[in-house]
């Protein structure tokens, strides 16, 4: 499917944004807290709806390989999104609804629905979860957050101190029992983010390479997600083409889209 021939077309206005001018804060400013600081975050990294083309490099046993999708999502844990490279897996296609999610493989002409551990298997080979994918909800909306204090972390080459907040779920709804986040102070990005099981177990790691200004949003344009679990790989995965806030139609979300 190729972008230009989508059969919805949005006009102009993304894995893991609304404020029209950021403060420059130190982590010495008191006034902030665990709650404001995540809250800054999730203003910049998620949107009431989206659309975006994107590239995952997945690297394994220093071999790597690449795959292209291109989707939508919105506030309401809807998502829709379908690879067109490399030529085995074209068409192959998503769709999540809220807690549920289906698969459509081309090869096979029907859908197949993904759920409970399903959704935290490999997306296509990947680094990143089923449910990584399609996540475009706010971490407040989730998680109760606690602020440590600061750290420095290696972001963009560079060493920098950042707000580092541990993020606690509230429900067994969510893939992640708690995350320890690394917050740049002064474009609040997430620099760094850990990611653990109910045992304590750490899992995965993600960094945000870079970013773009986007409707007054600082948001994450490319991402690379580490799985612990797993030896010697990662996954880089990067957005072009992004609309944020757009007029998506509902019928994108459905089972007869995913299957047409």
């Amino acid at each position: 499917m190729k972008r230009k021939s989508r059969q919805y077309r949005l006009s102009a206005s993304l894995v893991f944004p609304a404020v029209a001018v950021l403060l420059s804060v130190t982590p010495a400013s008191a006034e902030l807290t665990a709650d404001s600081i995540i809250d800054r975050l999730d203003d910049n990294s998620t949107a009431a709806s989206l659309s975006f083309a994107a590239k995952m490099t997945i690297s394994l046993g220093g071999q790597t390989r690449e795959k292209s999708f291109e989707g939508y999502a919105d506030s309401s844990r809807r998502a829709y999104f379908e690879f067109t490279a490399p030529s085995r897996d074209r068409n192959t296609r998503f769709l999540r609804d809220g807690s549920d999610m289906w698969m459509w493989l081309p090869r096979v002409g029907k859908s197949t629905k993904l759920s409970g551990h399903l959704l935290r298997q490999s997306m296509m080979g990947s680094d990143f979860s089923y449910s990584d994918a399609a996540e475009n909800s706010r971490l407040l909306d989730d998680y109760q957050a606690r602020l440590l204090g600061t750290d420095t972390v290696m972001h963009h080459g560079d060493a920098k101190t950042c707000y580092v907040v541990e993020l606690t779920a509230k429900t067994e709804d969510v893939d992640y029992a708690r995350q320890k986040v690394w917050v740049t102070p002064d474009d609040f990005i997430a620099a760094k983010v850990e990611f653990y099981a109910a045992s304590g177990k750490l899992l995965k790691e993600m960094r945000v390479m870079s970013y773009q200004l986007l409707k007054g949003r600082n948001y994450p344009t490319k991402v690379q997600m580490t799985n612990l679990l797993r030896k010697d790989t990662y996954t880089v995965m990067e957005f072009t083409d992004i609309e944020l806030d757009p007029t998506i139609p509902d019928e994108v979300f459905t089972k007869s889209y995913l299957e047409r």
